[in-house]
């Protein structure tokens, strides 16, 4: 458990984004899953409202609007980078059912 604590990334983390505010991460990554799972809602749809969302969970977890909203984005944008870092993993490994084009294996 260390090793999480003293990771750079972890420090950066820390450093920007409050720690209130880390619960909302998963909460856009479930936003995001169930929007993506609707056949109705378009890919590119999906980071516009989970920004809003995000926006607005800062803006109701933090003291300060402008906090807020500065949150609200870091959070978006981190629940953005962790799916497509999930997503790059599954490309690698061959396993991405929604992958245009198949891996060779």
């Amino acid at each position: 458990m260390e090793f999480i604590f003293d990771n750079e990334i972890y420090v950066l983390l820390k450093q920007y984004i409050q720690p209130e505010m880390l619960i909302v991460v998963p909460t856009l990554l479930f936003l995001g899953w169930m929007m993506k799972s609707t056949p109705k809602v378009p890919d590119w749809l999906i980071p516009y409202v989970n920004t809003v969302v995000g926006i607005i969970a800062g803006i109701a977890m933090t003291p300060s609007v402008i906090d807020g909203i500065i949150q609200g984005i870091l959070v978006s944008a981190m629940s953005i980078l962790v799916y497509n870092l999930y997503r790059q993993w599954k490309r690698k490994n061959g396993t991405d059912a929604n992958n245009e084009k198949e891996q060779p294996k």
